[in-house]
């Protein structure tokens, strides 16, 4: 383990970092082991706090961009998957915002004076 440690180079901002030909600055989402009902809960409640329902969550699932949620589609299937995020949905909720856009306050100056005593 020490080994490991003494091969660790400085930490490079990627700001920073020169460019590469072979580094393409890309995101790009693998699948790796790991419970897919803890999985699953933690992207039904992320995208819930965004204001995401379960339509959009079920149009994510079948979309392969999205590796998480179109790997446990194909894992649970869409009615089974459904389910579960209609479950979770009902213990988290979603947040939903309202904008409301009001009159822009007067931009006349009003002096406001105070008694001397008080």
């Amino acid at each position: 383990m020490l080994d490991d440690l003494n091969n660790i180079g400085p930490k490079v901002h990627p700001v920073s970092r020169e460019m590469l030909p072979e580094d393409p600055l890309e995101l790009s989402g693998v699948e790796v082991d790991g419970d897919p009902e803890l999985m699953l809960r933690l992207l039904v409640e992320e995208y819930a706090r965004m204001g995401n329902g379960l339509d959009a969550l079920m149009t994510l699932s079948r979309d392969p961009f999205y590796t998480g949620f179109h790997g446990l589609w194909r894992l649970l299937g869409e009615e089974p998957l459904k389910e579960r995020i209609r479950a979770i949905l009902a213990r988290c909720g979603v947040v939903r915002v309202t904008t409301t856009h009001s009159q822009p306050l007067s931009e006349r100056l009003v002096q406001i004076t105070l008694p001397p005593n008080a």
